[in-house]
């Protein structure tokens, strides 16, 4: 009788734990700029208005986080389309946002140039060294970029849902998008 009941707290001790570690490893999603991987969340400056913003304040909706650099053929071809998604989406609980990838440009004024002849209509981030010693930039450098443009569609819970190298289209966005 003795043994039954050590037999069958033993297991009860075992359930629980491995109920336990389930739950805690479930809850705590890995960072990170992979599919799947909670993204990880930054706060540089706005180009707009300069103030500083977080990639986690968008919580709560389908974001599409596109990073570019001014000189970058594929980013100025694709920019069209991120605004049309922008206009059509952004009632509708997806916001498109931009990084500039200011550490890869090549000159000052490359980023005024772009915003403006794109009449680029949605928030978008300027990164930014991480230190004096190490130029590479905040989001580059998390995101850990090698080629531009980069995009990712990040679901309301902060989950990166799909990751894109290279350029994008509205047609796969849209696509993309209406999964989530």
């Amino acid at each position: 009788m003795l043994r039954q009941r050590i037999i069958s707290l033993v297991v009860l001790i075992v359930a629980i734990g491995f109920i336990s570690y389930a739950v805690v490893t479930n809850q705590s999603p890995k960072v990170g700029a992979e599919k799947g991987m909670l993204a990880p969340d930054f706060t540089l400056p706005l180009w707009e208005t300069g103030e500083q913003a977080s990639l986690s304040s968008y919580r709560g909706e389908i974001v599409v986080l596109n990073l570019w650099a001014s000189w970058c053929p594929p980013c100025r071809k694709e920019m069209p389309d991120l605004i049309r998604l922008h206009e059509d989406y952004k009632n509708q609980g997806v916001v498109v946002l931009g990084v500039n990838l200011a550490t890869h440009e090549r000159d000052e004024n490359g980023v005024e140039e772009f915003m403006n002849e794109f009449k680029v209509n949605f928030p978008t981030f300027i990164d930014q060294p991480i230190d004096q010693v190490n130029r590479r930039g905040v989001v580059a450098s998390s995101y850990n970029i090698q080629s531009i443009p980069y995009t990712y569609i990040i679901d309301s819970n902060g989950r990166i849902a799909h990751v894109i190298r290279g350029e994008v289209t509205y047609g796969m966005l849209e696509t993309l998008i209406k999964e989530l």
